[in-house]
């Protein structure tokens, strides 16, 4: 990689690649790409299509979700059941140990995945791989004699979330016709929101399910059964076309191609993968290189900063603590509470992820930051006023709802389009791989530290909150780029007009 590659901006002077969400990068731009569309716009998405969107993110995506979510209600029962079988107190530390061990797994997984396995079995191998250690955690889980054994369920969960992130979305986008992989693209977020929302349902005590002390380990027996579906059909699903097409085995790809898609579209398809990879392969940079590259210097504090946004937001606590919470809020059912946000979450995702294409990404965040941080002081307020007003819990399940919504319309749909909109095409990869790597780590102390906190802080916790969200509002406005509509060098010239020192 030399610097002089580059213009003053940091970016190629040819690359004048419109963005799109959900589409690969620059696609917009190739002269296969919107005959392409024309023809395949009326015609009817393909069965092995359908079906193989639907059996990687039963078993990829969907376990993502679960595993985020299936120890908030599980936690009375769980550490009731080791109480009583070890004599011992399951201790809050402990217990922290157990969830943050799932942002450890994460970013193991994340590299695991695409850098380590991918090598070798492609997008497809990839994800069948996985199930290995989704069926170790699940005995890990199910059987666990000991916390510790807990640990490192959890720390194998959280390798098949890691690699979920990193490998699903490659996949679907590379299998789905162009006129709808925007829509298939965020079918992988929507499947996460499910995936939490049924291991909330399940572990919910009042659905009488598995929420006993005597039923438990079945939570950890369903992801198991994800896994056998995606082991049994998987196979039988064609591999991406893109990768096939890397490997040297063109009449391969065509022929996915074709059961992807159609056959009348094959080849131009096929002419489409071959310029978008000579575009993509140009000069790509590692992730010393980007680092090193002073040009890209402020995309990259920017792109870490929405990374840590994401998580620091609190959110996670939400996912991973919300029925700790309500019960010291005395809500009279935390875990029901918790379901229905879960139910909120999904029904919500799936607006956002509508509205997001016809709002500016900036707008989306400063409102979100805004709406966040006025949950968090009423959230604050409520656990202060309620030894004086009875009302106070209702207030709590409200205003947490709050910042589950005004999260769905901002971060949790835009956080990782912006890494993506405001880099080069050649700086993309690694620009994603140090937000992957930012993501987990912040997932981790949050998950790990939030229970500690609580316990400590209350009833001032969520205030730790207000002032992140808050901060994130002054980032979002005064540095964050708006990047709808404009190209890729028309965003990073942005970059000359925001005075960030680094």
């Amino acid at each position: 990689m030399t610097k002089d590659k580059y213009n003053h901006d940091g970016v190629d002077p040819d690359e004048e690649t419109p963005l799109t969400p959900a589409t690969s990068p620059g696609s917009a731009d190739h002269p296969h790409h919107n005959h392409i569309i024309n023809n395949n716009s009326n015609k009817p998405l393909s069965w092995t299509l359908l079906v193989t969107v639907l059996v990687v993110t039963l078993g990829s995506s969907l376990q993502f979700g679960y595993g985020t979510g299936v120890m908030n209600n599980s936690r009375i029962f769980i550490m009731d059941y080791f109480t009583e079988k070890q004599n011992k107190e399951y201790t809050l530390l402990e217990w922290s140990t157990v969830v943050s061990a799932y942002g450890v797994g994460g970013l193991m997984g994340s590299v695991l995945g695409p850098k380590v396995i991918g090598r070798y079995t492609g997008r497809r191998g990839t994800l069948l791989l996985n199930n290995i250690f989704l069926f170790f955690s699940s005995y890990m889980m199910a059987y666990a004699q000991f916390w510790w054994w807990q640990v490192v369920g959890r720390i194998s969960i959280g390798i098949v979330a890691g690699i979920a992130t990193a490998v699903v979305p490659t996949y679907l986008a590379e299998i789905s016709p162009l006129h709808v992989r925007g829509g298939v693209s965020t079918i992988h977020q929507l499947a996460i929101t499910v995936g939490i929302l049924i291991s909330q349902c399940l572990s919910t005590p009042s659905l009488h399910l598995f929420g006993s002390v005597e039923h438990w380990q079945w939570l950890f027996f369903v992801p198991a059964l994800c896994g056998v579906v995606q082991i049994l059909v998987l196979p039988f699903c064609p591999e991406s076309p893109s990768y096939l097409y890397l490997q040297g085995d063109r009449p391969a790809a065509r022929r996915a191609i074709v059961r992807f898609q159609s056959e009348h579209v094959a080849d131009e398809y096929l002419g489409y993968i071959e310029e978008e990879s000579k575009g993509s392969g140009q000069s790509s940079m590692t992730v010393y290189e980007l680092f090193a590259e002073r040009s890209l210097r402020k995309q990259l504090v920017v792109g870490v900063v929405v990374q840590l946004m994401m998580q620091f937001s609190g959110i996670d606590a939400c996912f991973y603590y919300s029925t700790m919470v309500f019960r010291q809020a005395n809500v009279a059912d935390p875990e029901l509470a918790t379901t229905l946000l879960g139910v909120i979450n999904v029904i919500i995702t799936i607006f956002a992820v509508k509205y997001m294409d016809s709002a500016g990404r900036k707008t989306l965040l400063r409102y979100s930051w805004m709406g966040m941080c006025t949950s968090y002081v009423v959230l604050s307020t409520s656990f202060i006023a309620k030894p004086y007003l009875a009302y106070m819990d209702q207030v709590s399940v409200i205003s947490m709802t709050g910042v589950i919504v005004f999260f769905a319309f901002g971060p949790g749909c835009i956080a990782w389009f912006i890494i993506a909109e405001i880099f080069p095409i050649s700086a993309r990869d690694s620009a994603m791989t140090i937000g992957i790597f930012i993501n987990w780590v912040a997932n981790w102390l949050v998950a790990f530290s939030f229970p500690i906190l609580l316990q400590f802080t209350q009833p001032f916790t969520f205030f730790i909150f207000v002032a992140t969200t808050a901060y994130f509002l002054y980032f979002t406005n005064n540095f964050v780029p708006e990047t709808k509509g404009l190209t890729i060098a028309q965003v990073i010239s942005t970059f000359d007009h925001i005075h960030l020192n680094v």
